[in-house]
């Protein structure tokens, strides 16, 4: 696997989520009005090791001896409840008053965000796996995020309370919104499986892929890290400069291209369709970075 992207766009939310606020919340958990109460589902939520277990073997992730990596574990509660099912868990947070927290608890524990996860612990990650830290992998931003993780051998768990489902569709666009759709961009550009299973109060998606996408998978986030690494701001990728990259890795320049297509593909399947008018059908951005690629090079455009 590749290395993080450190990019200067990247924007953590960090006060809504600190110790301090949260015992302030558990102290007055009726009249805590400061954030959105959906920010404390974790403290809520009831992780019965029984009922985990089963929504697990019902989406069959295995869990004796599972290497799981947990992103944005904050209070811990679902970190701890996974341990308890026999994974090895590694706990990371950008916080690091939880990540403190985390090895009084006993945890491997470091403090990264998702998108600052190092190469070594991807490479010994069989499944990330976090409970709702949605910024990570939303959207156009998490793309990088996404697919660095379905890369793992289980891919991603992403647990969410029922709560925060229902605030999830008063609020908008109900089913549409959830987890479940706005992973269809991957699926339309790879062969990945989108599942849930739920219980009273918790609801687990998992997202994996068999092993000739999670190669496919792997590299396109190499060549996404290479374009990133090797272009400037608003580059147009043309045959001479994508030529240009073979010094710098093993793929061809069809490897190279076809790569860069599916790149294409998954952002442009990551814009609404009321907005997609408005952004030139050969552009894709990686963080900061807006790329577009030659029209000559490009299929169906």
């Amino acid at each position: 696997m590749c290395d993080p992207i450190i990019d200067k766009s990247e924007n953590i939310e960090i006060e809504e989520f600190t110790k301090a606020v949260v015992e302030e919340y558990l102290r007055t958990p009726p009249t805590f009005s400061r954030y959105p109460l959906r920010h404390y589902n974790q403290l809520e939520v009831s992780f019965a090791e029984g009922t985990v277990r089963i929504l697990l073997n019902r989406l069959h992730v295995p869990t004796t001896y599972t290497a799981v990596t947990v992103f944005g574990g904050y209070t811990g509660q679902f970190a701890k409840c996974l341990r308890s099912l026999g994974m090895k868990v590694v706990f990371t947070d950008p916080l690091e008053e939880w990540v403190q927290e985390a090895l009084k608890s006993g945890f491997e524990a470091y403090r990264y965000s998702a998108a600052q996860i190092p190469r070594d612990l991807l490479e010994r990650t069989d499944l990330f796996a976090t409970f709702e830290c949605y910024p990570a992998l939303a959207g156009e931003t998490g793309i990088y995020n996404v697919l660095r993780f379905m890369a793992s051998k289980f891919g991603i768990l992403f647990a969410e309370s029922r709560k925060t489902t229902a605030e999830i569709d008063k609020e908008g666009e109900g089913p549409l919104a959830r987890l479940k759709n706005s992973f269809l961009p991957y699926s339309k550009v790879y062969s990945i499986t989108r599942t849930f299973r739920e219980s009273e109060d918790l609801r687990l998606y998992h997202l994996c892929t068999n092993n000739s996408d999670r190669e496919t998978i792997k590299t396109d986030c190499k060549v996404m890290k290479l374009v990133y690494d090797s272009f400037l701001n608003k580059t147009c990728l043309n045959q001479t400069n994508i030529a240009g990259l073979d010094g710098k890795t093993r793929y061809s320049y069809e490897e190279l291209l076809r790569s860069l297509r599916r790149i294409l593909s998954l952002y442009r399947f990551h814009i609404p369709n009321v907005l997609a008018m408005y952004f030139p059908k050969n552009m894709f951005r990686v963080y900061s970075k807006e790329f577009t690629i030659d029209k000559d090079l490009c299929l169906d455009i």
